[in-house]
């Protein structure tokens, strides 16, 4: 049995006395959980004490009563801003907090546009370091070195014969 079953037996119990089923249900589950047996004796005597009891009464106005305190209270009346207190006060906190975020945000952007630049840099002066320690002999034979990277296209006619 899964660990919700003795609070559903409980919750049960709180609104009606066990059924014959449900009774043997608990009986074989208290006699594998020993130690919650003293529980359930305080909760079945507790709901019985309770459903003793007699219903208790509301008043013969409690309706109007409780109109006449909603309608006593609008809720819109409880947001409004005191007429004391100039209606830029209110927005004081908003705006330092947009400005917080903001100036943040300023700051991460200008770090990061910082760091892009340094690195731009570095590279150049690596470029340029490499330029200056290259050999000449090497530009003149560009043409021969770029084309040992291309794969000519296929031969078709070739392909085609050897089917």
């Amino acid at each position: 049995m899964n660990d919700s079953f003795p609070d559903k037996l409980r919750e049960a119990g709180w609104r009606r006395p066990l059924g014959p089923a449900e009774a043997a249900a608990l009986r074989a589950w208290l006699s594998t959980h020993p130690e919650a047996e003293a529980d359930w004796e305080v909760e079945i005597g507790l709901s019985q004490a309770l459903q003793r009891l007699p219903e208790a009464p509301l008043s013969t106005n409690f309706t109007a009563r409780v109109l006449a305190e909603a309608a006593k209270t609008p809720a819109s009346a409880s947001r409004r801003i005191p007429l004391g207190l100039p209606w830029w006060r209110s927005l004081l906190p908003r705006l330092a907090v947009a400005a917080v975020v903001l100036a943040a945000g300023l700051v991460v952007f200008h770090q990061h546009q910082a760091a892009r630049r340094e690195q731009i840099a570095r590279d150049l002066a690596t470029l340029s370091d490499m330029a200056a320690v290259s050999d000449p002999k090497v530009m003149q034979d560009f043409e021969a070195i770029r084309r040992l990277g291309q794969v000519p296209p296929a031969d078709e006619e070739l392909i085609a014969l050897l089917k």
